[in-house]
């Protein structure tokens, strides 16, 4: 094996139980903060069988190690995450979700239990009558048969043009489309990531190059599009449109539309996005 490939297994080797490409740390934005928590509360989804999901918590701390300083601008960005937590919740088609209770607790000094350089830590509970209620926000109203914000079920086919995956081609009919390195990587703290569009833990010279929570595909129910989002990768994200490539901004909240025909740089390798007629808007 070439000198080359041999120094990128190592280095794989090396970070094989390591989730993300560039955890957080004491610098970490604080929406980036509030995207590792949405991250985290989507790891305590769980399956009730036969496609159901659910969410059994009632009440979320999120305990937060942050200087004085830093804690207005943090707070700042966890105002609205009780919606949000409630929106990422229907996305993932949880039944019957409501906004849990949201408490943000913050501390001086890391605690003997958490890892080194981890700068926050949610606590889960389930307590009757908190549902459905936040210190933050309420949460948005449903949208119903007849509303105009209503859009028929997503419909998206990503087709693995480089790199190893575990298929060539997947068919989805669902609103967030994680992609990464491994079906079900876990971090440090024992967190599962379900990749729905999943490399292989292989060495080539491309596939090693997704990162293991690398980029996710979400469906905008207000516009009916797919955007794309890269999730902090440390080789990055781009969508390659008429010869034209556009950066895909590592955790911007914002992400980026995509288009049917479409082709995502993730890492090295390469994934085709294609919306079939009548799902394109």
């Amino acid at each position: 094996m070439p000198a080359r490939l041999v120094g990128i297994s190592r280095d794989l080797h090396s970070r094989l139980k390591q989730f993300f490409d560039t955890p957080l740390d004491a610098s970490a934005a604080p929406i980036e903060i509030a995207l590792a928590v949405l991250d985290d509360v989507e790891g305590r989804v769980e399956p009730f069988g036969r496609g159901r999901r659910g969410f059994p918590y009632t009440s979320l701390t999120i305990h937060i190690l942050a200087d004085e300083p830093d804690r207005p601008r943090i707070d700042a960005a966890l105002q609205t995450i009780g919606q949000r937590i409630l929106e990422r919740l229907e996305e993932l088609r949880c039944e019957s979700p409501r906004a849990p209770r949201v408490e943000i607790a913050w501390i001086d000094q890391r605690p003997a239990a958490w890892k080194p350089g981890q700068i926050f830590a949610v606590d889960y509970r389930r307590v009757p009558g908190a549902a459905g209620a936040s210190r933050r926000t309420a949460p948005p109203a449903p949208v119903t048969p007849g509303d105009p914000r209503a859009v028929a079920s997503p419909h998206v086919v990503v087709s693995v043009l480089k790199g190893s995956a575990s298929d060539a081609i997947y068919r989805f009919h669902e609103p967030v489309i994680s992609i990464g390195r491994s079906e079900d990587p876990t971090d440090a703290l024992g967190r599962v990531r379900r990749n729905r569009v999943a490399f292989l833990d292989v060495v080539d010279g491309v596939t090693e190059t997704v990162g293991r929570a690398h980029a996710r595909l979400r469906f905008d129910q207000a516009s009916g599009d797919y955007r794309l989002f890269d999730e902090g990768s440390s080789n990055g994200t781009a969508i390659v449109r008429s010869g034209e490539t556009i950066p895909v901004p590592a955790r911007d909240p914002r992400g980026v539309r995509v288009q049917s025909g479409d082709e995502v740089l993730v890492g090295r390798a390469v994934i085709r996005i294609d919306l079939p007629p009548g799902e394109e808007r």
